[in-house]
């Protein structure tokens, strides 16, 4: 899809980034929206600039874009590589019904809040309830997997796996993304995320079939099933690389603080956090008398790095930012997606966050780390 681009910039970093964050994450901040993302997922920024179009297909109203991505080729079209982050004012939206309707509908989903397994499922006849989507696609919203409501101090809003087609066939690796669809907490900005990624739930070629015979109801919902139920290594770049970029959005145009970089200076000294730089498996959490093991079907992930925290409660993922000194380990505005999972998983990430937000102090030796809070100590072996 061609833009009218008023204003093209192309840059390696678009702001200083302090030292601490300069070995794993760049910071972007443009016009008052900041974001993060990690130099092992991209090395290069694009921004674009549009004034908006009626004469587009389909029209857009103004926007700016960012590229996050490898390579020396400036992608082209939102699903080409790496992530693509779209900034709109909902202000700018009047005349131009796609995106007056995506507006009216992610407005209306966060206020009601409906379970969103009904957004993953297709009816008989192959039709299905699709989820807010900008910018405008000249296609079908096949499916939606993996669906789950966001909040951060700076944006509310859903993501989900999904995929656009205007045609019926089998699904390959290569042409999924996963999307946050998003407003400020204000409702005066809305904000795209999209990470294009490959997963081997499906073949990277389109396999042999008969149009005549093919059942896409069932192969849809199928597929459906198979995307929520899939592991995290079965996504390339892993989801959580957007996850993590959304909880680190930043909205000075709206009077909400961008996050704070400020970092102790002893860890910019470092590389190894202390001894905590990786990630880390969760073995058992609790007292030490009656320790609880971590759910086999639902494992859980603590990342350090640079930039902050991120990690899986076997439910939803997480973010946030650490202090550490001497052994004593503090966590900072831990936030996570808002998914429901079966009970006993949600007792285990309620039992996790819990026990991040009064982590007092850590040991490290081998491949064991030990974080101790109110209430017990969190086991973690090194992740292979």
């Amino acid at each position: 899809m061609r833009l009218k681009i008023a204003i093209l910039a192309a840059v390696l970093l678009l702001v200083a980034v302090p030292a601490l964050a300069q070995e794993t994450g760049n910071v972007v901040s443009f016009n008052g929206f900041s974001f993060t993302f990690d130099t092992v997922l991209a090395s290069n920024v694009n921004i674009m600039q549009s004034a908006g179009s009626q004469d587009t297909f389909p029209p857009e109203p103004s926007h700016t874009r960012f590229f996050v991505y490898n390579g020396t080729t400036v992608p082209q079209g939102l699903f080409d590589q790496g992530i693509v982050v779209t900034l709109y004012r909902t202000a700018d939206f009047a005349g131009y019904s796609d995106a007056e309707s995506a507006f009216q509908q992610l407005q209306t989903l966060l206020a009601q809040r409906p379970n969103l397994a009904s957004y993953m499922t297709v009816a008989e006849d192959g039709s299905g309830q699709p989820l807010p989507f900008l910018p405008s696609i000249p296609a079908g919203q096949a499916i939606r997997a993996r669906a789950q409501y966001v909040e951060t101090p700076v944006v509310r809003g859903v993501s989900y796996v999904t995929v656009y087609r205007q045609d019926v066939s089998p699904f390959t690796g290569g042409e999924f993304v996963y999307t946050f669809q998003g407003l400020s907490q204000d409702g005066a900005y809305y904000v795209s995320a999209i990470l294009n990624m490959d997963t081997t739930v499906f073949p990277a070629e389109l396999p042999a079939f008969d149009p005549n015979t093919f059942d896409a109801p069932q192969y849809f919902n199928e597929s459906i099933q198979q995307l929520n139920q899939a592991g995290t290594e079965a996504f390339t770049p892993s989801l959580s690389s957007l996850d993590v970029l959304v909880q680190s959005f930043g909205l000075a145009l709206t009077g909400i603080p961008l996050p704070a970089t400020e970092v102790p200076a002893d860890t910019n000294t470092d590389p190894t956090l202390g001894g905590l730089a990786g990630t880390w498996t969760l073995v058992s959490y609790g007292p030490a008398d009656a320790p609880q093991t971590v759910l086999p079907t639902a494992p859980a992930t603590l990342t350090f790095a640079t930039t902050g925290i991120a990690g899986s409660s076997g439910c939803n993922t997480f973010a946030g930012s650490f202090d550490y000194n001497a052994g004593v380990v503090t966590f900072r505005d831990v936030a996570s997606t808002l998914m429901a999972c079966d009970p006993a998983i949600m007792d285990q990430e309620l039992a996790l966050l819990t026990a991040l937000n009064t982590a007092s102090t850590f040991q490290v030796s081998a491949d064991q780390l030990l974080i101790n809070y109110d209430g017990g100590t969190l086991i973690f072996v090194k992740a292979v």
